[in-house]
Order: structure tokens, then sequence, then C-alpha cells
């Protein structure tokens, strides 16, 4: 019997059993896999790498130079369960008798919900999206871009390179903040990006129009569409120290939540008397408030955790219960073993959590990052975060919180 004939009766027969069984064993899900969300606008793809070692199985994804690594992985009877439980977020799939899962993804929302998509991987399979042979390299560079959504619209801009094979990467930035690594393809006429990292799922098309613009469409999870526009050049983007300074400049930082053991702390006790703080609103949902806090950890550490500054975390989360928007906190606090004080403030609705903040009079973006001197006045304040994935602007955003945080310290 030929080698590839013998194997592909083992194959065969493995599934069978399996099909038979109905349980999976680890090493059976082992390999790579091409992730497929069925979004309201496609097919958003992402690659799986499942490796077994010993009892334990570890995977990832990747978006670009992003990697995300799974932290909770379940082989449960038929089906495979991949989880970022610090989103409370999970891809479940049943494998099929080719190696296939097929099931969907479950991610915590607001208000309760959960969003959902349909979700299939085919094993075996390493590529994104398929290769493509492009005459021209139209989307090479940075765009100016304005979105339009039910809220109105807002500009960004858009910086992306491409590679042999119709590969395209980069990221499209706004003024409060990125959309974090993008990876797709790119023909003559049309743009696919897309991004899945257990809290984005982004998929943005565009098509070249005659005069060189783009015209196209992003969908989010199952819930967000919108609309954009993009020409070449660079767009003109506010500073994050300006969005909302004039408001909150010069107010008095103020606030009394219980901290995850439900213990009430307020901005005027001891431990916080006659310190500089950095006060900063987030959601542990949020991928943004993750670059935030990874940046944060390494320059406390390396330049401020031998002073006195007091740096505060203020949670807006989902769901309004309290233990339950504590226990998501926890889960932050673990997953970047945050050493200073995370206190769970409300809900993460805007409008709702800038009413229970006297010192500022809307919250326009998370995170949103208050500088505050020994008197407890607001010095600066910060809106958004741009994060790696938009290179330079990144290390500006380094640069803009070391100097809010000197003059505060000095």
């Amino acid at each position: 019997m030929r080698p590839k004939t013998l194997f592909l009766l083992l194959t065969i027969v493995g599934f069978t059993l399996l099909s038979c069984s109905g349980s999976v064993e680890p090493e059976q899900v082992a390999g790579t896999y091409r992730g497929v969300l069925e979004s309201p606008g496609g097919e958003l793809a992402f690659p799986i790498t499942i490796s077994n070692s010993g009892d334990s199985l570890q995977a990832f994804s990747s978006n670009g130079a992003d990697t995300v690594y799974y932290n909770d992985i379940t082989v449960k009877e038929d089906s495979l369960i991949l989880g970022f439980d610090y989103y409370d977020s999970y891809l479940r799939g049943k494998v099929n008798f080719d190696g296939s899962l097929s099931g969907n993804w479950s991610r915590r929302a607001p208000n309760g919900r959960r969003s959902v998509l349909p979700f299939r991987a085919e094993k075996g399979v390493t590529e994104r999206y398929p290769e493509t042979s492009p005459d021209n390299y139209n989307f090479e560079g940075n765009w100016k871009a304005t979105f339009t959504d039910e809220d109105g619209t807002f500009p960004a801009q858009g910086k992306f390179v491409s590679q042999p094979g119709g590969k395209l990467f980069g990221t499209i930035k706004k003024e409060t903040g990125d959309y974090r690594f993008l990876e797709g393809f790119y023909t003559d006429s049309t743009l696919t990006l897309s991004t899945f990292d257990g809290a984005h799922a982004f998929l943005f098309k565009a098509q070249l129009q005659p005069d060189g613009t783009l015209k196209g469409d992003l969908w989010s999870r199952d819930d967000y569409h919108a609309t954009w526009t993009a020409e070449k050049g660079q767009a003109s983007l506010r500073s994050p120290l300006q969005i909302s300074a004039e408001e909150a400049v010069g107010n008095s930082m103020e606030f009394t939540f219980p901290n995850l053991q439900g213990d009430t702390l307020r901005a005027d006790d001891p431990a916080f008397q006659n310190k500089p703080m950095l006060v900063y609103l987030f959601g542990s949902w949020c991928p943004n408030c993750a670059d935030e806090t990874n940046m944060l950890k390494e320059i406390y550490s390396e330049e401020y955790s031998n002073t006195d500054l007091q740096i505060v975390g203020l949670a807006y989360e989902f769901s309004g219960n309290f233990e339950d928007d504590a226990e998501m906190v926890n889960r932050y606090r673990k997953r970047f073993d945050i050493p200073w004080t995370l206190l769970v403030a409300g809900v993460n609705d805007k409008e709702e959590a800038a009413d229970t903040l006297t010192f500022l009079d809307s919250v326009i973006s998370y995170p949103t990052s208050f500088f505050v001197d020994r008197n407890h006045k607001i010095r600066a304040v910060h809106v958004g975060f741009n994060g790696p994935a938009t290179g330079s602007t990144y290390f500006q955003e380094i640069q803009r919180f070391k100097n809010q945080l000197n003059q505060i310290t000095n």
C-alpha cells in the first residue's frame, strides 16, 4: 500500500473512531487552521496555531506583527474551546470528520448581552487570505480617511504596507485610538483587512475609485457598521492632550468607588493625600486600554516605582453588577500583574460614566487619563491611546505620558 494511501486510510479510521466515541483527544486538534468568523460584511479570517505539549494545549493567533495567546483552552467531548478569559471571549468548535471546526464565537457585551458570530476553521491551511497577483501597489502609503456611522463622522489616518502575493498590513488610527494590527490582501482595485484578538473583530473592505480615492465599509463584531472614504495624504488629527482639556484641566480630582474587595476608597483618602496621581478610565473589555496598561507597567517599573506617584484605574464594565464586574477587573489585574489601585466605577455607557465623575462633563473614549498634581488639581487630560501598531505615534504617546508624569512628580 502506498504511504499516501495508508496515511489517508489512517486519517479516515481516526476520525471514524472520533465520530463513534464522541470525544476528542488533545493531540487530534494540534495543527494550523484558517479561522473564519462570518461577520455581517463577509469572511473575517485569522490564523490559529495549536500545539500539544504533554497533557496541555497551547494556541495563538496572529495579526500582522502581533501575536495573541489563548489562555483558556479546553477539549470537551467532541469540541474544542479556545478562550480569552480576561475578555470572557470564546471560540467553540465541534471537531468534524475532516478535522475542521464549526461552531461560534461568543464574547461578553454590554447589558448582559453576548456578541455571537458563526465560526469555522479549516485544518492544514496556513494562509489568512489567498494570494493574489496585483500589477500595481495602489494601496501602499498614507491615507487620509473619514468614517461615518450613526453618531456622525470622524477623521482617521491609515497607513498600509504591501508585500508580494498581494499581502497587505497596516493600521488605521482615529483621534481616540487605533484599530490595532490589521492584516489582509489586495487586488488592483480592492483591499480587505481584518483583525481578531478576542475582543476586536474588525473587517475593513474598500474599492479603489477612478479618481484614486477609496470607498468602503467597516464591520465590527455583530452589531457595528460604518462607511469610510480615503484619499492619499496625511489626516489632521488633534493631540490626545487637546481633545477634552478645556473642560477638565484645573478641576479637583474627586472619586468615591469600591475596590475589588468592596471597600470604598476616595480621592482624599490618606494614601493619596499630597501625592501626585495618574487616574485613568478603562474597561477590562478594551484592547486599547490593554495597550495603555502595558505601556504604563513598563514606564512605571522603569522610572516611577520609587516615587510617590499613585496610579488609580477606574473600571467601567459591561454588567453593572458589582460581583460580576469585579471578577472581570480582577482578571485584568492578574493578566498584567498590576501593582496599583483598581476601583469598580460603573458601567461602560459613556453618558452614565460621565454622571459618576464630578470633574468631567463627558466621557469621550476609553481609556482617558488624568494627570493630577499634589494638590489634586487636574493638570492634563489624555484621551484615547494609540498602541504599538501605530509605530512612531506609539512612541510619541510614551513620551507624552512621561512628560506629564515628570511635571506632576517633580
